[in-house]
């Protein structure tokens, strides 16, 4: 007996799976979901039970189709053998969310973006060494020395190398647009737009638009990078990890602050001179196109402007953006 409120009364009920489709994280997710009908009305009656499944199969569905299970993220720690605590404060997520997240609660796209990049690159977990081992106690740091001694590479790399090895296993292919990585080309594309500070979330944006306007109208790049879809929109492959290492060359700085809203800021602003020597005369002139074409425009505008692009539209979150898609693009 379940309460009814067409019939204001408790009603016998039965149950039935019906096809239903959810809207989850901007993404339609097709469940068969069990209800709970009142055999005297006919109505759908609420089940508190039932209701709960059912967002938990729709939660399934998407960590199936376009995320990771909780399995498939206790698989990448248990790659290492590192313990949470330890492993948290390497990837600078809380345990406690590790934890979930390994139980089977979805993550942020953030940090469904750091699992990710571990799947497919196991050896990155030294770039998240480097950059917060200072967090690890002096116990932790000698345990995990000898941890992650079998992903070290025959040879060191330097921040360079480090941002070039993010983009060599695309290099040759339509992710790259059939190109050669070029760390200075993508460097000094950086230094451009940084030249008097910018946005994170809108930096991203005028590089992606840079270099597939390129590629549209030359069939080439500017820089060979890889790109890959972001829920704000298009973003160069592991962006956060790059930006990090830009900062230890000495390239640019990152000022992080809270809006009113409580959100975090981030205003990316070069601290080396942009060398235009760089690039030829028409990649100098698509440069500055970009530039002008979204002078007015925020964060939050150029994601949405974005958002309507094809290349974004489909492909599936975290994926890397084929080039192919820059026909499809909005010309400036």
């Amino acid at each position: 007996m379940r309460y009814c409120d067409h019939c204001e009364n408790e009603q016998p009920t039965t149950e039935v799976e019906k096809a239903v489709r959810f809207t989850f994280r901007g993404k339609q997710i097709l469940i068969q979901q069990r209800m709970a009908i009142c055999s005297e009305c006919g109505q759908r009656v609420y089940d508190e039970e039932l209701d709960d499944a059912a967002l938990k199969q729709v939660s399934n569905a998407y960590a199936v189709q376009y995320g990771m299970t909780g399995a498939q993220i206790a698989a990448v720690r248990a790659q290492y053998g590192i313990g949470i605590r330890p492993f948290a404060k390497i990837l600078g997520i809380g345990s406690a969310s590790i934890s979930r997240h390994e139980a089977g609660d979805l993550p942020s796209e953030k940090h469904l973006e750091i699992y990710r990049q571990l799947q497919l690159n196991p050896q990155s977990i030294l770039n998240y060494h480097q950059l917060n081992k200072s967090k690890l106690t002096p116990r932790e740091q000698k345990q995990l020395e000898t941890v992650l001694e079998k992903w070290q590479p025959e040879e060191e790399q330097d921040d360079g190398g480090i941002i070039e090895s993010i983009h060599k296993p695309f290099e040759g292919t339509e992710m790259t647009g059939f190109s050669l990585f070029n760390l200075d080309k993508f460097v000094h594309m950086i230094l451009f737009y940084t030249a008097r500070g910018v946005a994170k979330t809108k930096l991203m944006k005028l590089l992606w638009y840079a270099d597939f306007i390129r590629f549209k109208r030359q069939i080439v790049s500017i820089s060979g990078a890889a790109y890959t879809r972001a829920q704000f929109g298009p973003v160069p492959a592991e962006h956060d990890m790059t930006l990090a290492h830009l900062k230890h060359m000495g390239m640019i700085d990152i000022d992080e602050r809270l809006n009113d809203e409580g959100w975090t800021l981030l205003t990316i602003k070069a601290v080396h001179s942009f060398d235009s020597t760089m690039f030829d005369p028409d990649e100098l002139r698509i440069l500055e196109e970009v530039q002008e074409r979204f002078a007015d425009y925020g964060s939050r505008r150029i994601s949405d402007y974005s958002h309507e692009e094809l290349a974004w539209r489909e492909t599936l979150d975290g994926k890397p953006i084929s080039y192919t898609y820059a026909a499809a693009l909005r010309d400036l």
